[in-house]
C-alpha cells in the first residue's frame, strides 16, 4: 500500500473554518470592536468575540496570499494575508443580535470583506499582478466558463 496523497488544493480547497475549534483551544479567543461604512451609505458597528484569522492561517501553505471567505449564500470576498492577520472570525456578538455568525470582522477590513454566515475560509495563492474582487460563486463560475 502507498501512503495517501494530499488532495489537490485546486479541486479540494482547504477549509480553515473547519479548524476553528482546535485553534480556539490552542490560541484562545479575542474581542474586536469595529465600525464599517457600507457601500450603500449606511453604517454598522459592533463588538464580537472569536478566533484570530491569523491563528487559523498558521498552518496554511506558505504560498498563500489571500483567504477567500465564502458565505452560505455563495458570496465571497478575498482578504489579503496582511489584512487577515488581525481580522477575527467572530463566533459571538457581544452587543447585539447574533444573526450572521460566524462572520469576519477587523479594523483593517472594508465592509465588503466582513462576510456574514461563513460557510468556509479557503487559503489561496493569487498572482502578484492580480487584484481579486468580491463576488458570488455563480459569477466566478461564469467568468471561468467564458474565459476558458
Amino acid at each position: 500500500m502507498t501512503a495517501e496523497q494530499p488532495a489537490d488544493p485546486v479541486t479540494a480547497p482547504i477549509d480553515l473554518l473547519a479548524q476553528i475549534g482546535a485553534v480556539r483551544e490552542r490560541c484562545g479567543t479575542v474581542e474586536a470592536s469595529c465600525r464599517y461604512q457600507c457601500h450603500s451609505g449606511g453604517t454598522f458597528s459592533g463588538r464580537w468575540r472569536g478566533v484570530r484569522l491569523g491563528d487559523l492561517l498558521a498552518d496554511a501553505d506558505p504560498e498563500t496570499t489571500h483567504v477567500r471567505a465564502v458565505s452560505v449564500d455563495g458570496y465571497y470576498a478575498p482578504i489579503s494575508v496582511s489584512e487577515a492577520l488581525d481580522a477575527v472570525v467572530a463566533t459571538e456578538r457581544l452587543d447585539g443580535d447574533p444573526a450572521g455568525l460566524p462572520r469576519i470582522v477587523g479594523e483593517s477590513l472594508d465592509s465588503s470583506q466582513t462576510v456574514r454566515e461563513l460557510d468556509r475560509l479557503e487559503p489561496i495563492a493569487v498572482p502578484p499582478d492580480a487584484d481579486p474582487e468580491p463576488g458570488t460563486l455563480t459569477d466566478r463560475d461564469e467568468n471561468t466558463e467564458t474565459s476558458g
